[in-house]
């Protein structure tokens, strides 16, 4: 039998040792599990890995996850929140929108690479998990609905191609930054960080034709920004 926790809170009853490893373990598994998924990918790593670095046993872990899709569930979770934490304001918002641009592209892409490994498990594991393929459908909508209103704001206002279809244009161009930024962080192809999100500005602002000005007057053309 295992000897009774020792209290921690005097004669008055305070949390034992034991209550703070319960809360502290399953952030533990987590963060275990965060160097497991990067290290190996989803479908290399074990559990039994996640519990050795986690430095607790096999045991232990099931108590909290069933498996490796419960723990990259949960990661996801957190990831899910920072991506799409991105303040509305930095893609609706009229005035100026080839500078909102420029601010979402690098703080998404930014993001994606300081989590791109847990992503990259994410989309090998999706296909076997509802959940999974939920939390990275809900991201890519989230930009992509935010990018189709923003579209069609800045058409209304003057400053838009107005011949463009803003959702067709929305998911043409979420996807074009997913996809290139996935080959950078986890396929192999190296860019030079500071060139590649530039050139993915420049195509974003030149084939929405975003104009410098504020608002352009009604019935004329766009200028497009070409620096």
């Amino acid at each position: 039998m295992p000897e009774p926790a020792a209290k921690t809170g005097g004669a008055s009853g305070g949390r034992t040792r034991v209550d703070r490893r319960r809360e502290t373990t399953p952030q533990r598994l987590r963060e275990a599990a965060r160097v497991v998924f990067e290290r190996d990918g989803f479908h290399n790593a074990r559990l039994s890995d996640i519990s050795t670095e986690a430095q607790v046993g096999s045991g232990t872990l099931y108590n909290y996850y069933r498996s490796k899709h419960d723990l990259l569930y949960e990661l996801m979770k957190g990831i899910s929140a920072e991506l799409t934490g991105i303040a509305a304001d930095h893609i609706s918002a009229q005035q100026d929108p080839a500078r909102r641009v420029r601010e979402v592209n690098r703080v998404y892409i930014n993001a994606f690479r300081r989590n791109a490994h847990v992503l990259q498990a994410v989309y090998q594991a999706r296909d076997e998990d509802e959940r999974l393929k939920a939390q990275w459908d809900e991201v890519a909508d989230h930009f992509q609905s935010r990018v189709t209103r923003a579209i069609a704001e800045w058409q209304k206002a003057g400053m838009a191609y107005s011949d463009l279809d803003p959702r067709h244009t929305a998911h043409a161009l979420t996807l074009m930054v997913e996809r290139v930024v996935m080959a950078w962080s986890y396929e192999g192809v190296e860019y030079d960080a500071e060139v590649l999100i530039d050139t993915l500005d420049k195509i974003w602002i030149r084939s929405l034709g975003l104009t410098s000005a504020a608002k352009s007057e009604p019935g004329t053309t766009p200028r497009p920004v070409t620096d």
